[in-house]
């Protein structure tokens, strides 16, 4: 998961330092589908490509990665099971903000709040949705290997379709797009476009969704348009949410303060239940965001959840101030991971997938990696989702607690992480760079 979220830092640092007649990005990724689809695909190679994978994943072997998404994949059912109580809608067309979705054949890939204002009714009807699918599309002329079919069946519990990708790609890539658009809720419409073309012998995809709704909701009458500072010196007015003398878990250092907003539980109120959160980083200079995420991309340790969780308090902030957030992001994920070093998947001269598919005429290699992830974040929650895609061809720093009423308002460039706690995994993280479009 580190190699995942550096690969995010990464991002954010290429976006600012763009030139200045480039407009910066907002950026947003999920290390967790990243992860998830490097998990699988390596766990079909050997040599050594293997070997390259284990390095950047950081684990000592196959068994290690499939201990890793198994855990993933018992949080997901945990997930979907507590969400299954959440009670159904009573009338008309009208979704309830947190339906729940049951897992099928798809797979379908700290302390208590003392200042909590929703009644029990109201948190079971919003308890946070979460989903993570997997999908293979495999050419009907190649059999994949019988080791790999049953992990990615029996892990990763993807649904394994067999296709003609010879002279029906065009087809094949409108089924993948609203297979993603569906998993998604709508969220993520053509991860495919137009100018990608699928060849055999088969394609993956992950599709993550999330929808939490925040413990304490900001109320909608206090939000109001104020400055955002970017950048390169210019202000915008963008909407502001805004709550005052909340008891919050925050941080602050030399660099940078850290905000901890909870959503709202899932499961019964044991040691293990699933709690989603976000953590906002924001920088105390208003144009100090390269040189804290500079920081985070030297060690990503600073980043994990355990780490920043050690220094948080929860104390009382005279003023939270946060912009309303609808942005996505797309990107290239062969070409960034290639930058950082992960070659052999993509080489068609080195690439070893033996242990995927039958192919003894040919060699398999990744020809396609893409990524596209996209969130919402307002008065009542978070909607947030991510795909990642692999297309197969062939050819020959220390804390101290703050005093008592300080503020966090985050009128300026700011990372943020969306987390569940328990596990420490990363589900989305990304920079707010600019919110003019």
């Amino acid at each position: 998961m580190d190699f995942c979220v550096q690969t995010t830092t990464q991002l954010i640092l290429n976006e600012m330092r763009k030139k200045k007649n480039e407009s910066a990005k907002n950026v947003i990724m999920s290390p967790l589908s990243m992860n998830l689809m490097l998990n699988m695909v390596a766990s079909g190679s050997e040599g050594k490509t293997l070997e390259q994978f284990l390095k950047f994943l950081g684990s000592d072997g196959i068994k290690e990665l499939n201990n890793m998404s198994s855990v993933i994949m018992s949080l997901l059912l945990a997930s979907a099971s507590a969400s299954t109580s959440s009670p159904p809608a009573t009338s008309g067309t009208q979704k309830p903000l947190m339906q729940p979705k049951p897992v099928t054949t798809f797979f379908d890939f700290n302390d208590q709040h003392l200042f909590s204002k929703k009644t029990e009714q109201q948190q079971q009807q919003q308890q946070p949705l979460f989903s993570l699918v997997n999908a293979l599309w495999v050419d009907k002329r190649f059999q994949l290997i019988p080791s790999f079919k049953e992990i990615t069946e029996t892990i990763y519990k993807a649904k394994v379709e067999n296709v003609d990708l010879y002279n029906e790609a065009d087809h094949v890539k409108k089924a993948v797009n609203s297979w993603v658009e569906n998993e998604t809720k709508g969220l993520i419409k053509e991860l495919l476009p137009q100018s990608v073309k699928l060849e055999p012998p088969l394609c993956l995809a992950n599709a993550l969704y999330f929808k939490g709704a925040w413990e304490d909701p900001f109320d909608a009458s206090m939000t109001r348009d104020n400055k955002f500072h970017l950048l390169n010196g210019r202000t915008i007015q963008v909407p502001f949410m805004n709550s005052h003398n909340d008891y919050l878990c925050y941080a602050s250092n030399d660099d940078y303060k850290v905000l901890k907003l909870r959503y709202q539980r899932v499961g019964e109120r044991t040691d293990k239940q699933i709690q989603f959160s976000m953590y906002i980083l924001l920088p105390h200079d208003r144009y100090g965001l390269q040189d804290m995420v500079e920081k985070f991309n030297l060690d990503t340790k600073l980043l994990a959840p355990e780490n920043l969780n050690h220094h948080l308090r929860r104390v009382e902030l005279s003023h939270v101030s946060i912009p309303k957030l609808k942005f996505s992001y797309d990107v290239d994920a062969k070409e960034l991971l290639e930058k950082k070093g992960l070659t052999f998947p993509f080489s068609e001269k080195d690439a070893d997938f033996s242990n995927m598919v039958f192919s003894p005429a040919i060699n398999v290699y990744i020809g396609i990696m893409l990524h596209k992830s996209c969130i919402e974040v307002n008065e009542e929650g978070t909607e947030a989702a991510a795909d990642t895609f692999a297309g197969t061809m062939f050819g020959c720093s220390a804390y101290s607690e703050p005093p008592p009423l300080h503020s966090f308002v985050a009128d300026h460039p700011f990372v943020f992480m969306v987390v569940e706690e328990f596990s420490q995994l990363v589900l989305f993280t990304g920079a707010v760079l600019d919110l003019e479009n």
